[in-house]
């Protein structure tokens, strides 16, 4: 389920998608958890269109990303 939420104080909106979802947007999309808990997550770039990868072995929630730290190209 795509969702669009508002971030606070400003006219922007974050994509919000599911693993196995249709992802909406070109561009890189980091998960909200990481796939080993003592590690940043990593950013992937997913083409509009792709189905939005698992974490690690796990579903995951994926926000559209606004800069390029911790990307991988993978």
């Amino acid at each position: 389920m795509k969702m669009r939420i508002p971030t606070a104080g400003t006219q922007f909106e974050t994509l919000v998608v599911h693993t196995g979802d249709s992802c909406p947007e070109t561009g890189w999309w980091q998960p909200l958890q990481s796939e080993d808990k003592s590690e940043v997550p990593t950013s992937r770039f997913v083409g509009q269109g792709s189905r939005m990868p698992a974490v690690g072995s796990s579903p995951g929630i994926w926000v559209k990303g606004s800069n390029s730290l911790h990307q991988s190209d993978y």
